[in-house]
C-alpha cells in the first residue's frame, strides 16, 4: 500500500513538472507565431496610414477643385485666358486714347479702341450704349473719356450699366484741371468689378518722354507705357496676375 501511494506521488508529481515545462520546439512554434502577428500589426498600421493619407490627399483634391469651379464661376475670364493681350478688351476713349491707338493695337491684338478727338464722357456714353446693344463690349472695357469735360458721378454708373458684368477699367487723366480722377474713383470704388487705371502718375514720373509738348497727350515712348500699364492693370484685377518686378 505504502509502496503504490510512492508511486502515485511520483506520477502526479512528473504531471505537473511537464505541464509547467515548456518543450523548446513548442516555444520556438510560439515565439514565430508572436513575431508573424507583430509583422501583420505593422503590415496593418502601415495600410491604415496609407489609406488615411490617402483620404486626406483626395479630400484636399476635391477642395481645390470645388475652390478653383467656384472662383472660375465668379470670374470666367480666368477659364479663357492666360494673359491679358490674349482678351477682346474695347476701349472708349478721348484723343488720349486715339494718341496711343498703334501701341493699344500692339498690345492687344483682339482688341477694338474707338477714340476720337474731343469726345466727352456724354459722347462717351451714346458709343458704349450702342456697342451694348449689339453685344460688341468684348471681354473687358477701358474708358479713357475724363479730358474734355466735367464728369457727374451718374454718368459714370451709367456707362458701367450699359456694361453689364464685364469689368470696366477708367484711366485717370493727366495734364487736366477738372475732377473727373475723384469723381471717377468715387463710383469705382462702389463696383467689385470696376478698376482705376493711375495714368496720371505714370505721366507725371516720366513727363519728359512719355508726354507731348502739349503737356496732355502721349509720346511713341508714352504710348507704348500707356498700352502696357492698361495690360498690366487688367492682369492684375481680372487674372490675377501681378507683374514681377524687374
Amino acid at each position: 500500500m505504502l509502496v503504490t501511494t510512492m508511486l502515485m506521488s511520483v506520477v502526479f508529481v512528473m504531471g505537473v513538472r511537464s505541464f509547467f515545462v515548456v518543450p523548446p520546439e513548442a516555444k520556438r512554434e510560439a515565439e514565430e507565431i508572436e513575431a508573424m502577428l507583430r509583422r501583420q500589426q505593422e503590415e496593418e498600421e502601415r495600410r491604415k496610414q496609407e489609406l488615411r493619407e490617402e483620404m486626406a490627399r483626395k479630400a484636399a483634391e476635391e477642395a481645390e477643385k470645388k475652390r478653383i469651379e467656384e472662383e472660375l464661376a465668379r470670374n470666367p475670364l480666368k477659364a479663357k485666358y492666360t494673359d491679358a493681350d490674349e482678351m477682346h478688351v474695347v476701349g472708349i476713349g478721348d484723343s488720349v486714347m486715339l494718341a496711343a491707338l498703334d501701341a493699344l493695337y500692339a498690345q492687344f491684338p483682339n482688341g477694338y479702341f474707338d477714340a476720337v478727338f474731343g469726345r466727352t464722357i456724354y459722347d462717351g456714353k451714346n458709343v458704349t450704349k450702342a456697342l451694348s446693344e449689339q453685344d460688341a463690349l468684348g471681354d473687358v472695357v477701358v474708358f479713357s473719356l475724363g479730358t474734355n469735360s466735367y464728369i457727374d458721378e451718374k454718368d459714370v454708373e451709367e456707362l458701367i450699366e450699359y456694361c453689364g458684368d464685364r469689368p470696366t477699367f477708367w484711366l485717370t487723366t493727366y495734364g487736366v484741371a477738372n475732377d473727373s480722377n475723384a469723381k471717377t474713383k468715387n463710383v469705382v470704388e462702389r463696383h467689385e468689378k470696376a478698376y482705376m487705371i493711375d495714368w496720371q502718375t505714370l505721366a507725371y514720373e516720366h513727363y519728359s518722354t512719355y508726354i507731348m509738348a502739349d503737356r496732355l497727350h502721349p509720346t511713341a515712348e508714352g504710348s507704348t507705357a500707356y498700352a502696357r500699364l492698361i495690360h498690366d492693370r487688367i492682369n492684375e484685377c481680372v487674372l490675377e496676375k501681378k507683374e514681377q518686378e524687374e
